[in-house]
């Protein structure tokens, strides 16, 4: 008897730590692929007007040259995501993710919001010759921002920054606490001692109603 009686302690401590539980769950709110993309999409791109800087479309998508390091990490920059594809929600926890290809080792400045408002982060990457994914967190999001953008300094990557596609996320927090009270509501629901839900025709020890029922 003891023995069971331990068991259901165990049993419901599972429970309220799975109530407890939290998961993030990333929403994709816009995403471009720039691969095979043509020339009329290159009114996207911003550019300080530094000697030497350059942009084209190439088979993997847009290829950014940077001649040399710059003073500043925005000198040159491309609007890689333009204004009218997604909105932001203030306190809400975001994702910039880049499928990139990095020529030298280096600092990225990638910049989420508006012309007005934006917040920037610096994400130090290293040369490499395949594509490289890169995401760039915003925790807390300080505005809501109808319309906004996405944009990058190379100032301090130097050569040719090939970006094949750009993505935002919403990170979304989601718990079990939903769940675990209908289940417990419904009077019809039977979980095991191991905190499964079975069937009626389940043989043995369950716990019904929060109350432990032998099946025969």
């Amino acid at each position: 008897m003891r023995k069971y009686l331990i068991l259901l302690v165990i049993f419901l401590s599972c429970l309220k730590a799975n109530a407890q539980q939290e998961d993030d769950e990333l929403v994709s709110l816009a995403k471009v692929n720039f691969e095979g993309m043509s020339a009329p999409f290159q009114w996207l791109y911003f550019f300080n007007n530094e000697a030497g800087t350059s942009m084209e479309t190439v088979e993997d998508g847009i290829a950014i040259t940077n001649p040399h390091v710059q003073d500043q990490a925005w000198t040159p920059s491309a609007v890689v995501l333009p204004e009218g594809l997604f909105n932001l929600e203030e306190n809400h926890d975001y994702i910039i993710r880049l499928t990139i290809k990095v020529p030298s080792d280096g600092t990225y400045q990638v910049i989420l919001g508006s012309w007005n408002t934006n917040y920037s982060c610096y994400v130090n990457v290293k040369a490499g010759n395949e594509f490289q994914i890169i995401d760039t967190e915003y925790p807390e999001y300080g505005r809501s921002i109808d319309d906004a953008h996405v944009l990058i300094g190379f100032g301090w990557v130097e050569g040719t920054t090939i970006i094949k596609e750009v993505e935002v996320l919403e990170k979304r927090v989601t718990t079990g606490i939903q769940s675990v009270n209908s289940a417990k509501d419904a009077k019809d629901a039977i979980y095991n001692l191991a905190g499964q839900k079975v069937s009626t025709s389940y043989k043995g020890i369950v716990i019904k109603n929060g109350k432990r029922v032998v099946i025969r």
